[in-house]
């Protein structure tokens, strides 16, 4: 007799025994002192004289009490104790409502034992994970009419086991490697070698310059592709953090192991972890999906209520309505609303609504309206509108409409009081004099169709001249070729104006202006052009030559007085612009 266990739990130490035509008591009271517990048992529920013969080397003390008993006996741990109980036998015309298969889940090339491995039957839901130990116990109902044991594990080809009775049996169950798997993509180790047969050449160094310019290209490129795979990877990490942040341990190895996808028309769930789906939910896509708090599913095909939270962590296509958020790790088609955040992972086509922000990584083609603001990180070809901000990585129809707007390319016009197109915009820094200040700057930007306009103009302390102007506006542009172009500007500043021993008052100046540019590079140009103004405020005398200091004017009307509180004139602009390359 040899002897050989660990610490660990009392029916999965591993013990090598012999013995020789011993009855049952005293094999049982061997193996107890092998493995350094006691047998607790009722010798009239087990015939303890019964005589064996058996010879097992480094097996688990439950593989050895299977073998013993044939699986009429069960077995449970209490402490130092392994208490045996005599299983009752189901009469023939008995059908029990539930019976219960275990074993060890083994790799058939090694015999290793397999944690981890997920085991379930696809129509009743049942499932299971093999413990650290490889050990697996399942509980099936016996009046499904047919019962087939899905095993599937990380790395190994998956089983198919078709259950023909419906009493408890020990199922031990072998899987193959998967040898069609990615191999690593670890570089292998090489090791240098001196080569002692040839002596060893001394070459010098020197410093030398490519000038190539197909070098730093290839470097571009290569940057940027490494930049893509850097983003990719990050991509997949958030999509499959976010199945883990909502899935159960046991749903989380039961999405690595399972590439099968389940269906199911109904689910309801209370939590993630809690509902009709138990363990699978995460491999499971539904037609009907409710959920009272959160719920979890691999994917949706029709409707999902959710009083607070929608969690999918593949594709969704119907209706998605949530109290607070809708999470969704793929794409989306058809209608989702959240009061708080969207956020897909994927593309989305539909309508996508929410009072506060909305999130699409890839590419979006339909509406999407948020109060707080919109994310696009890929292409949009349709609208996005919020009443503060919206950003599209690039436009290819349709319109952003918005407080702000930003794209890093468009082929499109976007409309709000801010619009900023990285690549392909427009923008100017313009810096002008005008009659009515001697220094004016102007930003420019969105697109030539139609860009935003912010100035500010001053005179310093001159006399006779407004303190300052501060304004906004709106342009549009068009090329008149060989770096001529044209633009109409609408203006409305607020005029600060000192009168002699009174506070400043302030006034309206509305401007509308014409101004031809001429490029004379790609990023300066030159501009004049003339203006047509008109000035308003509560005050009378705003205008005069004693306090403005406007020369001649060639005034809109009759001649202003000093009873007047409006005044229009033609005015012009001269200045220089420094301009974005497009």
């Amino acid at each position: 007799m040899s002897e050989s266990a660990s610490a660990q739990d009392l029916l999965e130490k591993k013990i090598s025994i012999r013995v020789n035509n011993l009855q049952i008591d005293e094999t049982l009271r061997k193996l107890g002192e092998l493995g350094g517990f006691s047998f607790s048992y009722s010798p009239d529920v087990i015939d303890v004289k019964r005589k064996i013969t058996l010879q097992v080397t480094n097996r688990s003390v439950r593989e050895i009490l299977n073998e013993i008993f044939r699986g009429k006996v069960g077995y449970k741990e209490r402490r130092k104790y392994i208490i045996l109980q005599n299983l009752p036998e189901t009469k023939e015309s008995e059908t029990p409502a539930n019976f219960n298969l275990n074993g060890y889940i083994l790799d058939n090339a090694t015999g290793e034992k397999l944690a981890n491995a997920s085991i379930y039957e696809s129509v009743t839901l049942a499932s299971t994970i093999s413990n650290q130990y490889g050990y697996y116990k399942i509980r099936l109902p016996a009046a499904a009419a047919s019962l087939r044991l899905e095993i599937r594990k990380e790395d190994y080809t998956g089983r198919s086991i078709s259950i023909p009775g419906r009493k408890d049996r020990y199922l031990p169950i072998a899987l193959n490697p998967d040898t069609l798997r990615p191999l690593s993509t670890i570089s292998p180790r090489i090791l240098p070698r001196t080569d002692s047969l040839y002596q060893r050449i001394e070459i010098p160094d020197y410093n030398y310059t490519v000038f190539d310019s197909t070098i730093s290209t290839n470097s571009s490129e290569a940057l940027a592709r490494q930049q893509y795979q850097k983003l990719k990877k990050t991509y997949q990490t958030v999509q499959t953090e976010l199945g883990k942040a909502f899935a159960s341990a046991k749903q989380a190895v039961n999405i690595r192991n399972i590439t099968d996808t389940l269906y199911r028309p109904f689910q309801a769930s209370i939590l993630p972890f809690l509902g009709t789906n138990h363990n699978l939910s995460g491999n499971i896509v539904n037609k009907v999906s409710l959920n009272l708090f959160a719920g979890y599913s691999l994917g949706v095909n029709g409707l999902e209520l959710g009083a607070i939270l929608n969690v999918v962590r593949g594709n969704v296509s119907g209706f998605q309505l949530a109290g607070i958020g809708n999470l969704v790790g793929n794409d989306v088609t058809g209608f989702q609303y959240a009061n708080f955040l969207n956020l897909t992972l994927g593309n989305f086509k539909g309508f996508q609504g929410s009072p506060l922000i909305n999130y699409t990584r890839k590419n979006f083609q339909g509406f999407q309206f948020a109060g707080a603001g919109n994310v696009l990180a890929g292409t949009l070809n349709g609208y996005q509108f919020s009443p503060t901000f919206n950003y599209a990585k690039n436009v290819q129809t349709g319109h952003q409409i918005g407080l702000a707007n930003y794209a890093d390319y468009s082929e499109t016009t976007p409309f709000g009081l801010f619009s900023y197109v990285q690549r392909n915009g427009y923008r100017r820094y313009e810096f002008a004099a005008s009659e009515f200040n001697y220094f004016n700057f102007s930003f420019k930007t969105g697109m030539k169709r139609f860009y935003n306009i912010f100035s500010i103009g001053f005179n310093g302390t001159l006399d006779n001249k407004p303190l300052g102007t501060l304004g906004y506006g709106f342009g549009t542009a068009q090329n008149l070729g060989k770096g001529w172009m044209l633009n109409q500007d609408i203006t409305a500043n607020a005029v600060f104006i000192k009168k002699l021993d009174e506070d400043e008052i302030p006034a309206g100046h509305f401007r509308f202006s014409l101004g031809v540019e001429k490029k004379l590079g790609q990023r300066f140009a030159l501009f004049l052009g003339p203006s047509v103004n008109w000035l308003t405020g509560d005050e009378e005398d705003l205008i005069n030559p004693a306090n403005l200091g406007i020369v001649k004017p060639l005034w809109i009307g009759k001649n202003p007085d000093s009873k007047s509180k409006s005044y229009g004139w033609i005015g012009f602009q001269v200045g220089i612009r420094f301009c974005n390359p497009i």
